[in-house]
């Protein structure tokens, strides 16, 4: 830790017990007079299309996990994966990482990040129902009766206080137009709550080896905040510190540090959303930005595969910042659609370029139709991502997708989102997973789970010894990393591709993985050397529960009537395994383990009935 970031956290510190003293009174947060006189709010220039007729009104959102929103709509403190509640103390007391933690603060976190504040504003405003308007009210005034300013774990996280905060103006924006006077007063409280979370987040934004998306969230919501209030040099100060981590967060090539796609879209929706509340404000969005969201949204479009699949390696929690149906949307589809919309191009970067409702509500059918009527961004059969260390490869009309991880395992000391995952493939054939990649789980409340699916045994590569090929030090931080060298990528006469790496995590032994593609037939050749090479096997996961090996063979039939066959050069063992498809939900599937000395070879065929 160097010197600087030493005295940042001792100042850090230092202002979380001023503020322990500042605010223990206990006042909601728009009581809150700490941030001198709350400026009129601009709600205009939130960007709201106003004009929409085309939406659904509701009440409830989507929480993580599959818990029933009727069930926790006002348990603001609820632990989720345990019977009671966080309990209430100053926000800078809380260890959500301890080993004994009541549950997974992030599913908690998604139900106060208050997403349903917006969506019952919206209906309100849309249908003049009085059922919505009462909704809000009384969810609005027990939140804050609940959670005073600085007490209570929804008070820790700056990020989420951005989130809140945005959708706290968002809400406020669509009740504008209310001649009401409750919906004034509630409107105002909205205002006066953002802009003392506003004026917060400023004093604790996420730095040095903490810094990753956390600041450029938190920044984005500042920013926002300070278009609406017209606070020039907050607006000054969050945009340069939004363009500064950006451009050190991301790859020449696009592919964000953290290696996870949804953390690189969790940036670009903020990053949209900024520019979008400037151009309704009449501020021009940095060029600098503007230029590393087209070249983000080149890698993002790179990951589909069809049928609304995209290709993801490392932690995905399903966070998304504004969301204004009562339902998710497909995060990359979405997100690809505000880049469309908001950066101007040539082509657009997805098919439907009004995916969900939200779009709708943020822009006007004019502007919907002509980005819509560009031509689609094509998808080339080798698109490789060097910088980033992911290549995609496309077979038999883009029908078979092969993507391959050799890049650096996350961003930073931390490399806090990152997977023991260097070398592993994933497959899929017409949109459908073939080989998986097992999902994120959890992030606390049970570390031997969030320590499982960040595992190499998890992922489609080589384990040896059982051991991972990086060493995890807790939830989010890494020690010991294994770095990929020697990829090569070559194209023969014949149009197979041939690709591979090496990398060092189990020094002084190396693995070393080369990929033979063609349009239906993918070989994957494994190779440990070195002194002291221990017990490798090869992992491969299937999202098919109960499939079976027959030797050193397993078949299996796709939903799309297609066949794939997998064969290798040593036994097959077929496995049962869990692996998560969404946050906080377990699927069955089935590891194939293949435990080998020396080399291996796997041989995967496509087949389709007129063949």
């Amino acid at each position: 830790m160097s010197v600087s970031e030493i005295v940042h956290r001792i100042e850090q510190k230092r202002l979380w017990e001023q503020e322990r003293k500042d605010f223990s009174d206990k006042k909601p947060v728009f009581a809150v007079g700490k941030y001198n006189r709350v400026p009129s709010a601009m709600l205009a220039r939130f960007g709201l299309n106003l004009e929409n007729d085309e939406f659904a009104a509701g009440s409830e959102i989507e929480l993580l996990g599959s818990y029933p929103y009727e069930e926790y709509r006002a348990s603001w403190h609820a632990a989720f994966q345990n019977v009671g509640d966080w309990p209430m103390r100053f926000a800078a007391d809380y260890s959500f990482g301890a080993d004994n933690a009541l549950g997974d603060i992030r599913t908690n976190w998604e139900l106060n990040r208050h997403h349903q504040f917006a969506v019952l504003a919206k209906s309100f405003c849309a249908t003049c129902d009085r059922s919505y308007l009462d909704e809000l009210s009384f969810l609005f005034e027990d939140w804050n009766t609940k959670n005073p300013f600085m007490w209570g774990p929804e008070w820790s996280s700056p990020m989420e206080e951005s989130i809140r905060l945005i959708n706290w103006l968002a809400a406020a924006a669509f009740l504008e137009s209310s001649c009401i006077d409750e919906v004034k007063v509630l409107r105002d409280k909205m205002c006066s709550g953002a802009w003392v979370m506003a004026a917060h987040v400023r004093l604790h934004y996420s730095r040095f080896s903490s810094a990753n998306n956390h600041t450029i969230i938190e920044a984005a919501g500042v920013a926002i905040a300070a278009a609406l209030f017209g606070q020039r040099q907050w607006l000054r100060e969050a945009l340069h510190l939004i363009e500064s981590e950006v451009v050190l967060q991301t790859h020449p090539d696009g592919v964000n540090k953290e290696q996870a796609l949804h953390y690189e879209l969790f940036i670009m929706e903020a990053l949209c959303l900024v520019a979008h509340v400037l151009q309704a404000s009449g501020d021009a969005f940095s060029e600098v930005l503007a230029g590393q969201i087209r070249s983000m949204a080149r890698y993002a479009r790179a990951c589909y595969v069809g049928d609304g699949r995209f290709v993801e390696f490392g932690d995905d929690d399903e966070g998304i910042i504004f969301n204004l149906a009562s339902h998710k949307p497909s995060y990359p589809e979405y997100v690809l659609s505000l880049a469309s919309l908001e950066i101007g191009s040539n082509e657009r970067l997805v098919e439907d370029i009004c995916p969900c409702e939200t779009i709708r509500w943020l822009y006007t059918n004019e502007r919907l139709g002509a980005v819509g009527g560009l031509p689609l961004a094509e998808l080339a059969r080798i698109e490789s991502f060097q910088d980033g260390g992911v290549t995609f490869l496309r077979g038999d009309g883009g029908r078979v997708v092969l993507a391959f991880d050799h890049g650096p395992l996350g961003f930073g000391a931390l490399a806090a989102h990152g997977h023991a995952d260097a070398l592993s493939v994933q497959l899929f054939v017409d949109g459908e997973s073939i080989l998986i990649d097992p999902g994120t789980y959890v992030y606390n409340g049970n570390r031997a789970m969030r320590d499982l699916f960040r595992s190499t045994k998890m992922h489609n590569t080589v384990c040896i010894d059982g051991r991972d090929q990086s060493e995890m030090l807790g939830p989010f931080l890494w020690g010991r990393k294994a770095e990929v060298s020697d990829f090569e990528l070559k194209e023969d006469d014949s149009s197979v591709v041939r690709l591979g790496a090496v990398h060092d995590g189990y020094a002084p032994t190396l693995v070393e993985r080369t990929i033979e593609f063609g349009d239906s037939k993918v070989i994957l050749t494994d190779e440990v050397v070195g002194l002291g090479v221990g017990s490798a096997i090869s992992y491969l996961h299937v999202p098919l529960a109960g499939v079976k090996a027959k030797g050193s063979a397993v078949e299996l039939a796709l939903g799309s009537g297609a066949k794939a066959s997998i064969e290798t050069s040593a036994p097959i063992e077929a496995e049962p395994f869990q692996w998560s498809p969404r946050y906080g939900v377990l699927s069955e599937g089935t590891e194939l383990a293949i435990p080998f000395s020396g080399a291996l070879t796997t041989t995967i065929t496509i087949t389709r009935g007129e063949q």
